[in-house]
């Protein structure tokens, strides 16, 4: 009976040589591989699910419609006609960028000489590397629409103009100790509140100020929820908001967050949007010239602001 390589897909291996053969013979290897990257990918990235997500099959863009506001108006009983009532509409463009892309070669004398499980090894590191990548964009994204908090900084953005446009404006505190950052906090959901931003908001912190919030002694606003899916069983929610942190917000300057620099965000996924054309997927070739693997994973998305309201930039002063 042939020699079936473990990785042949149900022991189609026959021992025999060729690209064919080849091919075949590591089918499995290549499934298991793929599935790492993403379950590394998911464990990891922490804002792709907090955005708007939208996928193509083909093309460079896709355009989101913005509705206006409507009005309510008492009607008296008299049979009269309603008036004519138009809503302003405007759409949000958002472009696919560049092929995001984490690779890794593994030659044959190192596959060899790992006492450890190499390819899973570097699926971890590739899955890790895409989804900080998702992560670094979709913060970038939101701290820009919080940016944007009159006419002239919209169009700054290169968002078409907008008669109904609702702004919110960026609030500034002190971001270096608890009782600070809570109280830049309480500036936000009420701002948030009195524009009526849409959608549910929640937080996302610099890790700093996030810790600093858990570790302020009167916990004014703070409070446990119980959560399945966390290790602890348990969350945070401050002030009726999820609060959660990144470590991937912009570099700082220097040492400690600066004034103008953002340690949080208070937004809803109306915010920004994540148009997707190639989901994370990987692909390995063998390189004979290289004698290695060439291990990739890449993933083809755009990132583009939608409502620029719902995004509040939470700022050093």
């Amino acid at each position: 009976m042939a020699y079936a390589p473990i990785g042949a897909n149900n022991g189609t291996g026959t021992g025999a040589t060729g690209a064919a053969q080849n091919a075949l013979d590591r089918a499995d290897f290549a499934i298991k591989f793929s599935t790492d990257v993403l379950r590394y990918f998911q464990d990891t990235n922490i804002m792709k699910a907090k955005i708007t997500n939208r996928s193509i099959s083909e093309g460079k863009s896709e355009s989101f419609p913005v509705v206006g506001t409507a009005s309510a108006v008492a009607v008296a009983n008299n049979g009269a006609e309603l008036s004519v009532q138009n809503l302003k509409t405007t759409t949000r463009e958002i472009l696919i960028g560049d092929l995001t892309v984490a690779h890794a070669f593994i030659t044959d004398l190192d596959k060899a000489m790992a006492h450890y499980d190499a390819q899973s090894a570097q699926a971890e590191s590739i899955g890790r590397a895409l989804a900080k990548k998702v992560d670094e964009d979709s913060i970038t994204t939101l701290i820009s629409a919080g940016e944007v908090v009159d006419a002239a900084t919209s169009l700054t953005a290169g968002l078409p103009v907008f008669d109904d446009d609702v702004f919110t404006a960026v609030i500034d505190g002190t971001l270096s100790t608890g009782a600070g950052v809570y109280a830049t906090c309480v500036s936000a959901v009420t701002e948030w509140s009195e524009k009526d931003a849409v959608g549910q908001s929640e937080f996302v912190f610099r890790p700093a100020q996030y810790f600093m919030l858990l570790n302020n002694p009167s916990q004014t606003g703070l409070t446990w929820v119980n959560d399945p899916f966390a290790q602890s069983g348990k969350v945070p929610m401050l002030l009726g908001q999820k609060v959660s942190y990144s470590p991937h917000f912009p570099a700082l300057a220097g040492a400690s967050i600066a004034s103008g620099e953002v340690g949080g965000l208070l937004f809803s996924k109306e915010a920004v949007g994540c148009l997707e054309l190639m989901s994370v997927n990987t692909r390995i070739d063998y390189i004979p010239q290289r004698l290695s693997n060439l291990i990739v994973g890449k993933m083809a998305v755009g990132y583009g602001i939608l409502n620029h309201a719902c995004c509040i930039n939470i700022e050093q002063s």
